[in-house]
């Protein structure tokens, strides 16, 4: 197991290769110029991290180290080596070494593409391409555990995108932008579905974000045409890439001609035959979008009411409604969407509860919130409901209802957490305690003590002491030791705690000399 490449793609930042049990991991290293800042690798441990990025941060300091110290020796620099050579030589050993070196071959493209002239095709396209042709290939042998992958020669082909718009070479950018995406989408159309699953998706989304800071300063006319053309090819189906060109379709229309982009939605939604499907969904909220981008809320919220069958649709109008102060309207949308589903497992039938209640609270309507509050409360304590359900109750009423509930939540035989939530909630400290003393265990006593100790402070340190006897009684190991020590250390912070404490202890070395794993661990108090 070896690293089998570590490089530097930019100020601070560094991609290694390592080839591990599984195969060929990608780690890539940023730094503040001190730490490491961010990380990842593309191994299938579950450690985060995992134990490449130590090795790989060991190495790149080998690496900054040797670089300062080049030299210092005596030894010849590379750049006194060079200066001996003509430009010719330096040229035809180029030429040859790439020939042999395929990294080399990559980065003479990467470096010097830039200075050739673009005629007709782009000059890119070939380059990354021929790249492509040569990348991994997954088969039955391959193994990336649910990992995904990356493809070294895009890595590097966007990285440089990203320098040219930095240099403000807005046109070389977007020819190796456009390059990427379309060569790339190709090799993807091309590969079966376990390839097409394995590699990262990344690679269909960051070019556009390259672009779109790029076409600010390009033909943007041109581009938009470009956008129109390459949409419409069956490589793009389902993808990353499809999406991404439907965003910068936007951001170009914007500029340049806004109906030409609802135009082509509306073509897109015309040949949709269901207009309840995701697919007709999401054309739609593309219009919504546009025209809330260009300014024209109204017919932004017009489609919205016109599809209103959406259910998302149907939540984004409702919260308008509530937004205005149309506090019937709202209602009416959410019992129309009540009277369609009828289905309470819906996961917006909570969401439209939740808004009915912030209506009826600002209506102060006392009996709706009442019934809707309890609804939220009735099985499961919830803190942010109890509190609404209790406030629109008087002092005496609500003695009664919280019986009512307790007598609910504790109704089983077994301890109910909503029973001792709202007996901690109510602080009824000495109820709390007993009810904890009934259903007896470390995980309840920890989880509640803190409201009743204070209170009760003898008999939290009983009901302490009877949970860590017998907890130390049944288990044996440094874990378990811990834990016992765990509370004591809590037992120790209660009034009264530290003479109960010390006595535990002083029997417990007693008790359990044998158990020198316990007595070292006891040494922490």
């Amino acid at each position: 197991m070896s690293i089998v490449e570590l490089r530097q793609t930019a100020e601070n930042e560094w991609k290694a290769k390592y080839q591990g049990n599984y195969g060929l991991y990608t780690i890539r290293i940023t730094t503040d110029g001190k730490k490491t800042v961010k990380f990842s690798c593309s191994c299938p441990s579950d450690y985060n991290p995992c134990k490449h990025i130590p090795m790989i941060e060991e190495a790149i300091a080998e690496r900054i180290a040797d670089g300062v110290n080049q030299g210092k020796y005596g030894g010849l620099k590379i750049e006194k080596v060079m200066r001996n050579a003509t430009a010719e030589e330096l040229k035809n050993f180029i030429i040859k070494q790439t020939k042999y070196n395929d990294d080399l071959y990559n980065a003479v493209f990467l470096e010097f593409t830039a200075g050739v002239k673009n005629t007709g095709k782009n000059k890119y396209s070939g380059i990354i391409r021929e790249a492509l042709a040569s990348a991994p290939v997954l088969n039955e042998d391959s193994y990336h555990y649910e990992k995904i992958m990356d493809l070294d020669i895009l890595d590097k082909w966007i990285d440089k995108a990203k320098d040219y718009a930095a240099q403000e070479q807005y046109d070389e950018a977007i020819l190796v932008c456009k390059a990427c995406i379309e060569e790339y989408s190709q090799w993807l159309y091309n590969a079966d579905e376990e390839t097409y699953t394995a590699f990262n998706r990344v690679y269909q989304t960051v070019p556009f974000t390259i672009f779109e800071d790029a076409v600010r300063h390009a033909n943007q006319k041109e581009l938009l045409d470009y956008c129109l053309s390459e949409i419409k090819k069956d490589k793009y189906v389902g993808t990353g890439f499809y999406e991404g060109f439907q965003r910068l379709f936007a951001t170009l229309a914007l500029k340049v001609d806004p109906d030409t982009f609802l135009a082509f939605q509306d073509q897109l939604l015309a040949n949709i035959a269901d207009k309840n499907s995701h697919t007709a969904e999401t054309i739609l909220r593309r219009k919504v979008d546009f025209y809330q981008r260009l300014g024209r809320n109204g017919k932004a919220l017009a489609i919205l009411e016109e599809n209103i069958q959406i259910n998302s649709f149907r939540l984004e109008v409702v919260e308008r409604k509530i937004a205005k102060k149309d506090f019937e309207e709202a209602k009416r949308l959410i019992n129309d969407f009540f009277m369609g589903e009828g289905d309470r497992e819906h996961h917006l039938y909570r969401t439209y509860r939740k808004l009915l209640l912030d209506i009826a609270q600002k209506e102060n309507d006392v009996p709706v919130i009442k019934e809707l509050a309890y609804g939220f409360i009735k099985d499961n304590f919830k803190q942010e409901y109890y509190e609404i359900y209790k406030a629109v109750f008087d002092p005496d009423e609500w003695a009664d209802e919280r019986e009512k509930l307790f007598l609910r939540y504790s109704d089983q035989k077994y301890f109910a957490d909503s029973a001792a939530n709202l007996l901690a909630a109510e602080a009824d400290a000495e109820r709390l305690m007993h009810y904890v003393e009934k259903y007896i265990s470390s995980e309840n006593l920890v989880r509640y003590y803190k409201s009743f100790a204070t209170a009760y402070s003898e008999k939290a340190l009983e009901l302490f002491k009877r949970v860590v006897v017998s907890y130390a009684e049944q288990n044996v190991g440094r874990s378990h030791y811990e834990y016992v020590v765990s509370l004591l250390k809590k037992m120790w912070k209660i009034e009264g705690g530290k003479e109960v404490v010390s006595e535990l202890v002083a029997a417990f070395r007693i008790r359990y000399k044998g158990r020198k794993a316990m007595l070292e661990i006891l040494q922490q108090l």
